[in-house]
C-alpha cells in the first residue's frame, strides 16, 4: 500500500480571523485588530497564500458527478435518473463480490425495498448519508474549497469531507463516523486520497448494498480538462467483499447560478419509508 505520509505543513489561517481571536476575549479598539493583524501577517509562512493553493492543480468549484446504477435497471435514485438526466456509472465487478455474511444482509435489503420498507438505510431515519454513498451517488453538486493543507467537500446529506494534505497520518485512536477520516497529496496533477474509519452503518445506496466497519478505499481526483474532474475509486473491505470493488466518477462544472441555489431537504422521524403514517403535506416522502 502506498506511503501517504508527507512532510507536515504549519496550519495556517486569515490574518483578520487571527486578529479577531485574539480579541475575543476583551472589547479592541481597531486600532489593536489593525496591529494583531499586522503581527500575525509577520508570522506567516513565506510562500504559503491563504487563499487557494497556487502550487497544485486547482479543483475548486461547483462539480456535478455521475449517480451509480444496476446494469439494465438504470439509476439507483427515487426518480431512477441523474439530476441532469447523464447516465449513471457502475461498481465493478457486478454482482458485488459480497462475503456469504453479507449476501444475506444485501438480499435482506432488496428484499425490503421490494415491500416499500427499507432496511438500513440511515437516511430514512434522518442520520447523514456519509461515506461511501457520496462519494458515488452525486445527485447534486459538491462544492470544493482548497487550501494548502486541505481540500475540503461541501455535499448535501452528510457532514463536510476534510481531505487532510499537510502530511499528518490517520489518527491511531480513530473511532468510526459517517465521513471516515481522509488524508492526501498531490502527485504531479493527481490528487491521491486515502480514507479509512468509516461508520459500517452507511452504505453505498441508501437501504442498499452494505459493507462492513473494515471498508476502507483509496481514490484519486485529476482534472483532465478545464471543466472536468475524473475521481478513481477503489473499495477494500476483507469481512464484506472477495476482492476489491472499483468506479470511475466523472464530475463537471456546473456554471449555472441556480445549482448553487439547491431547495432545502427536510428530514424527520416518520416521513419516510420506515413509516406507514402518510407524507406530511409539503414534504416529499423519500
Amino acid at each position: 500500500m502506498r506511503n501517504f505520509l508527507r512532510p507536515m505543513r504549519p496550519h495556517t489561517f486569515t490574518t483578520a480571523a487571527a486578529a479577531f481571536l485574539g480579541c475575543f476575549a476583551a472589547a479592541c479598539s481597531p486600532a489593536k485588530v489593525a496591529a494583531a493583524a499586522d503581527r500575525q501577517s509577520s508570522e506567516l509562512v513565506p510562500g504559503v497564500s491563504l487563499y487557494g493553493d497556487p502550487k497544485v492543480p486547482d479543483i475548486s468549484g461547483l462539480w456535478l458527478g455521475s449517480v451509480i446504477g444496476v446494469p439494465g435497471r438504470g439509476a439507483v435514485t427515487n426518480s431512477g435518473t441523474s439530476s441532469d438526466g447523464r447516465p449513471p456509472t457502475y461498481l465493478a465487478p457486478w454482482p458485488l463480490p459480497y462475503t456469504p455474511a453479507y449476501q444475506k444482509m444485501a438480499d435482506e435489503r432488496a428484499a425490503g425495498v421490494q415491500r416499500g420498507r427499507t432496511v438500513g438505510d440511515g437516511g430514512a431515519r434522518c442520520l447523514p448519508f456519509g461515506m461511501p454513498m457520496m462519494m458515488v451517488l452525486k445527485v447534486f453538486p459538491e462544492e470544493v474549497v482548497q487550501t494548502p493543507g486541505v481540500v475540503m467537500m461541501f455535499l448535501w446529506g452528510t457532514f463536510p469531507i476534510a481531505i487532510w494534505t499537510d502530511g499528518r497520518p490517520h489518527p491511531k485512536d480513530l473511532g468510526p463516523n459517517y465521513n471516515g477520516h481522509s488524508i492526501g497529496y498531490w502527485e504531479g496533477d493527481t490528487l491521491h486520497v486515502d480514507t479509512v474509519g468509516i461508520n459500517g452503518s452507511t452504505s453505498f445506496a441508501a437501504a442498499l448494498y452494505p459493507h462492513s466497519p473494515k471498508l476502507h478505499f483509496s481514490w484519486t481526483m485529476r482534472r483532465v480538462g478545464r471543466d472536468v474532474v475524473h475521481a478513481n475509486i477503489t473499495f477494500y473491505d476483507e469481512d464484506a467483499f472477495k476482492e476489491p470493488v472499483v468506479t470511475t466518477n466523472i464530475r463537471h462544472r456546473m456554471t449555472d447560478p441556480r445549482w448553487e441555489m439547491l431547495d432545502d431537504a427536510s428530514c424527520f422521524e416518520g416521513a419516510a419509508g420506515i413509516s406507514d403514517k402518510p407524507a406530511a403535506p409539503g414534504f416529499t416522502k423519500y
